[in-house]
């Protein structure tokens, strides 16, 4: 029923500016995680929960060569491709802005570097019973804690969110990045009057899974100085909770039925204004798009999951947000940095049937494996991995070639990648179309993308890459 109830939305139109070490000139949606591309996995997680539509948000210049990649995919989803322009600075707010127009119901909205095996029901369930504006995934922090990156070394520092959410409830109170809390939280107390405990978490992972209604993508239409979902509407639609709809603002003009009987000025004003007319409209009072009939009371005060039984429903809130925690033992990463991105690889061969069962191979049927020394190797579409080689515990992207008499050890080869022959590998990430050379030994070592090792390089815990030196630049 989910996909006649629910439109579904991936938004895989980001750059990967957090990925500089292995990205290169690929999409990030595109990345290799195991056998399929980042993008196949929350696509595939839609596809277990019965919807066979998805809009996928893309750049345009990247339109087509993501479209081959999925094709080449056992994915059964019809895909709506929607482009946005490459020389957009687009956030996630605006990019939903774009596609406003295809919106038509209530919706999910999933990131393209969303990794998991969690059910989305208790989410979905939690949406209907309180009738919310919104329901967002939390997943608990710390999947690649125990990945160290090789290269140089680093200290990671891992961005956190200060999330408040009423125990009882779960109502989601405040989200904030912990980079803009001080020393000290302060609470607003309205946040604990007559609501019931507060839980204040600082390693819970916002999934970036949303269930939203309609009316939210009509609100956000209008508020074009809103570029980011997760850093800017977010808040700001959950501070929206807390304000009152002026008491008899409007003449109720909906029967119990739901037919408009009365053509009042309230409803003339909707309807021009989605005709392209402002007139008398205040396109900031989010009310206004807040669905809030006489009808729509009744059902809130009958509702059996109000939580209501001795005050009113909600406390009169008409804007209602709430958190759903994956259960501890789900799987859930964001792959959005190139630690996490290491670490879904790293341990993806022990978590595949968790993930997504047996019914997807480890090592894909378009890959060439004439190897006969391997041991838990992941191969995706059209790898090559000759004889007389020895990989063991390590990921081979596609399109990538090992040579004969090579050793590869605990490594990432990307896409479309060379190593040629009587080369040793161990721990390293060889990035996007990067060559290493005849003879080679890396350890613990990052390879750029396109970047060429010399033959004969004995190299360890380096970073090595094309990027240009950048002069910075201390504007006082």
């Amino acid at each position: 029923m989910t996909n006649s109830e629910f439109q579904a939305v991936v938004l895989a139109a980001g750059r990967g500016t957090r990925l500089p070490e292995v990205l290169g000139d690929a999409p990030k949606c595109l990345l290799p995680v195991g056998p399929y591309p980042l993008l196949w996995y929350p696509l595939n997680l839609l596809q277990q929960h019965n919807f066979s539509e998805v809009i996928v948000v893309v750049l345009e210049q990247e339109k087509l060569e993501i479209q081959s990649a999925m094709e080449n995919t056992p994915l059964k989803l019809k895909l709506d491709y929607a482009s946005i322009p490459s020389d957009s600075d687009f956030g996630t707010a605006d990019s939903l802005r774009y596609i406003f127009d295809k919106i038509k119901s209530d919706f999910l909205v999933l990131s393209c570097d969303l990794v998991s095996n969690v059910s989305l029901y208790p989410l979905i369930n939690k949406f209907r019973e309180h009738d919310a504006s919104l329901s967002l995934l939390l997943f608990p922090s710390g999947f690649e804690s125990d990945v160290v990156m090789p290269g140089p070394k680093t200290k990671h520092k891992p961005e956190r969110d200060i999330i408040g959410i009423h125990a009882d409830t779960q109502r989601l109170a405040f989200v904030s990045a912990a980079s803009d809390c001080e020393d000290t939280l302060n609470i607003q107390r309205h946040l604990l009057k007559n609501r019931g405990r507060l839980d204040v978490y600082s390693r819970l992972v916002d999934a970036h899974v949303y269930v939203l209604k309609k009316w939210v993508i009509d609100y956000l239409h209008r508020k074009e100085n809103i570029s980011t979902f997760k850093g800017e509407f977010l808040p700001h639609l959950i501070k929206k909770q807390h304000a009152k709809r002026p008491p008899k603002a409007v003449q109720d003009t909906t029967s119990e039925v739901g037919v408009i009987t009365k053509n009042e000025d309230n409803v003339l004003h909707v309807r021009l204004e989605f005709l392209g007319c402002t007139h008398n409209l205040n396109p900031f009072d989010y009310l206004q798009y807040v669905p809030h009939t006489i009808l729509d009371q009744k059902i809130t005060q009958t509702s059996l999951f109000n939580q209501s039984l001795s005050h009113g429903p909600y406390h009169g809130d008409v804007v209602r947000c709430y958190a759903i925690q994956a259960p501890k033992e789900a799987i859930g990463v964001r792959v959005n940095n190139t630690l996490s991105f290491l670490a879904i690889n790293r341990k993806l061969a022990g978590i595949w049937s968790e993930l997504c069962g047996d019914s997807h191979p480890l090592i894909s049927p378009g890959a060439l494996v004439k190897s006969t020394q391997t041991k838990e190797i992941i191969a995706a579409d059209n790898a090559k991995l000759s004889e007389k080689t020895s990989l063991n515990f390590s990921v081979f992207g596609p399109n990538c070639v090992i040579n004969p008499k090579n050793i590869v050890s605990n490594s990432l080869i990307m896409s479309s990648a060379v190593v040629e022959e009587g080369c040793n590998i161990d721990n390293c990430i060889i990035g996007h179309r990067a060559v290493v050379k005849t003879g080679s030994v890396l350890k613990n070592c990052i390879i750029g993308p396109n970047y060429v090792v010399e033959e004969g390089t004995h190299s360890q815990a380096v970073h090595l890459s094309n990027a240009d030196q950048y002069m910075e630049i201390d504007i006082q």
